[in-house]
């Protein structure tokens, strides 16, 4: 067998253990794993991984790369560039673009966009349309890996679906056999509460958060379980914020339903004090809570209750996040190239396992989205996807050292423990010693099979 890279002297890192393994890849995919040592070959290109962990390359599975339509924010090369900085081999892109992603000639398009740009591999969610037979041959073409719905005004202004427009795209999913994926927050509320704020005259950051409640979070989830039960399909939280929303999640999966959920390193390590510290800078959607919400979140993603952590990368430009009234700055701002980092610092704070880490980052997204068993795992026959870290890298966040267009985050000055030295796309160097080592338009659409038009 001829070898392309030879991994030597890894710590692997998988969601069931680590062994110190030697890591053969040929023709982009995984040829041979063995005991450190053990493996005599003399492939084209040797890595000595002596002191680092290896982990399966994550899937960051929420990210904004703005493209179509706000390239002014960011686009598919300079997104995915940051990506691979960080560590992440797979990005699944979110559908709320200009145009959005509601229609198969939309997907075709945005793939076409990041298949000449992107350093990564890739992956798109759909909008369900205003036309249920667009959003069905949208949902069975082949394109995109889920459907995502927003409850909840977000970037964009896109509307909330009713019940019954909710319980066709669900059926349609579920007869695809697709996951919908859900940004959580009920629109009624939300409105409702903004309302009264801004008649009272407030526009400082914090009224964003109360215009926000966790109630609003738990009637989305509670709303979210009793469609899927009716309709049989599979949902996925996305950007779990709350301890009660967390509980809501449970409760609806003691009735049966297939609900997986995600998390963001903003919601589980930030606390009320970036609201003050960062001004508009901390305005996302589903906002910060802190404490104690922040805890029971990381709890769970430690012990396996919440299935994914996803980044939500959502730049936006330095002056529109620094506008005065709170209510004119939009939500959002970059993390696919600070996730690993920031979450590595957990690990070495003892608050979450390298096991879990890698589950969450790899394993649960490839299989929550149809991507297993080509990604997610590091298996021989799979992508060669991997990250080599070293855990006792230290850095600090900086805007101006990172690789998107729109870097800044409250994350900003952060203290960091570990770090990626080095990314491996489908075999081949995209990163190494914080150097870009690969070239835009390497990476591919992680969902491959293109079903006819209808």
């Amino acid at each position: 067998m001829s070898l392309d890279l030879l991994i030597r002297n890894a710590m692997l890192v998988t969601p069931t253990g680590q062994q110190q393994s030697d890591i053969a890849i040929a023709d982009g995919r995984f040829a041979v794993i063995a005991p450190a040592g053990t493996l005599d070959a003399s492939p084209e290109q040797t890595v000595d991984a002596a002191g680092l962990l290896a982990l399966p390359g994550l899937i960051d599975e929420h990210v904004h790369f703005r493209q179509p339509g706000l390239e002014h924010e960011e686009d598919w090369q300079s997104g995915s560039l940051a990506a691979v900085m960080g560590g992440v081999t797979t990005v699944l892109e979110m559908p709320n673009t200009a145009p959005p992603t509601a229609s198969v000639a939309a997907a075709r398009s945005k793939l076409e966009i990041a298949d000449a740009g992107a350093w990564c591999d890739f992956g798109i969610f759909g909008l369900p349309a205003e036309s249920e037979e667009q959003t069905r041959r949208l949902a069975e073409s082949g394109l995109i890996v889920g459907l995502k719905v927003f409850l909840g005004p977000t970037t964009g202004g896109l509307p909330a679906p009713s019940d019954d427009r909710l319980l066709a795209v669900l059926g349609m999913a579920r007869e695809v056999g697709l996951r919908v994926g859900f940004h959580a927050e009920d629109a009624a509320i939300v409105t409702e509460r903004e309302a009264v704020l801004r008649s009272a005259g407030r526009n400082d950051p914090l009224a964003h958060l109360d215009a926000r409640p966790v109630e609003a979070e738990v009637a989305a989830i509670e709303r979210i379980g009793r469609l899927l039960l009716e309709s049989g399909a599979r949902g996925h939280v996305f950007h779990l914020t709350s301890a009660d929303g967390l509980a809501a999640v449970e409760r609806e999966r003691a009735t049966g339903v297939d609900l997986t959920c995600e998390v963001t390193p903003h919601h589980l390590l930030l606390d009320l004090s970036a609201y003050e510290a960062a001004g508009g800078l901390a305005r996302v959607n589903p906002p910060l809570r802190g404490e104690p919400h922040a805890s029971a979140l990381l709890a769970a993603l430690a012990d396996g209750r919440i299935d994914c952590l996803g980044s939500d990368h959502a730049p936006h430009l330095a002056q529109d996040k620094r506008r005065a009234s709170i209510w004119e700055v939009p939500s959002g701002f970059a993390g696919v190239e600070t996730l690993l980092p920031l979450m590595l610092t957990a690990v070495a704070g003892g608050r979450l396992s390298l096991e879990r880490l890698a589950s969450a980052t790899s394993e649960r997204p490839a299989a929550a989205w149809g991507l297993a068993p080509a990604k997610g795992s590091v298996h021989v026959g799979a992508d060669a996807d991997l990250v080599l870290v070293d855990p006792t890298l230290a850095g600090t966040i900086r805007a101006d050292a990172l690789h998107g267009k729109n870097n800044l985050s409250p994350f900003e000055g952060r203290a960091t423990v570990g770090g990626p030295v080095a990314t491996i796309v489908r075999g081949r160097i995209a990163m190494r010693a914080g150097l870009p080592a690969g070239a835009p338009g390497w990476g591919r659409a992680a969902v491959h099979e293109i079903r006819s038009e209808h």
